[in-house]
């Protein structure tokens, strides 16, 4: 037996409020690597990320309890239940990405020219990303569920190769030790939020097909 229909789009509806506070702390901390102003942080890291948290904690809750006799029957009904979990841990590598953000602001770490434009493409993608999310979830659109999964995997090979690059970088002198870590460090963040949304493409592709 699925969800019922009403409960369904009751959840469904929610879970789209969730994604969408996911694509806004997105923006807010890509405005703040943009203009060198952790001013935009704030509203990121305190409201919005408390408000996924806590959305994500009542949404499973609800999905369970509407789930017959607690669990879910067909592997769409399984994937549907992980959704507000990988929202919340799209939030969790937004919140990490802010805090290393905030240390290159606070603490002026300079990045090479080549390395601001990876890090704004990276950031530009995944937002691209997280808004196919958001518009996917009501609408189940099949179109839109294919492009996260492939956009997904050569968000992953393009980051995974500006890493390399960047390596070789450092070892040529190009860059200072204490800006490649954060660097690093961006680009993994980054990663992990395209990770998360890829995942709930899949997820969404086997209720699609349910």
């Amino acid at each position: 037996m699925a969800l019922q229909p009403t409960s369904t789009d009751r959840i469904g509806d929610e879970i789209h409020e969730l994604s969408r506070k996911t694509v806004e702390m997105l923006r807010l901390t890509w405005n703040a690597f943009r203009r060198f102003d952790s001013r935009n942080l704030a509203p990121a890291a305190e409201n919005l990320s408390r408000e996924v948290h806590q959305a994500e904690k009542v949404l499973t809750e609800r999905v369970v309890r509407n789930m017959p006799s607690g669990h879910s029957d067909t592997e769409g009904e399984q994937a549907f239940l992980l959704i507000p979990t990988h929202l919340e841990r799209i939030g969790d590598n937004i919140e990490l990405l802010i805090r290393a953000i905030d240390k290159v602001i606070q603490e002026g770490i300079p990045f090479s020219e080549r390395a601001n434009k990876e890090i704004n493409t990276l950031f530009e993608k995944d937002i691209e990303l997280l808004e196919c999310v958001r518009d996917v979830i009501p609408t189940r659109n099949r179109v839109l569920i294919r492009s996260i999964i492939e956009e997904g995997r050569r968000f992953e090979e393009m980051a995974d190769n500006f890493a390399v690059v960047h390596q070789q970088r450092l070892i040529e002198g190009v860059c200072v030790a204490k800006a490649s870590s954060v660097y690093l460090a961006v680009v993994d963040y980054l990663k992990g939020i395209e990770a998360h949304a890829r995942q709930i493409g899949q997820k969404l592709s086997l209720l699609s097909s349910a």
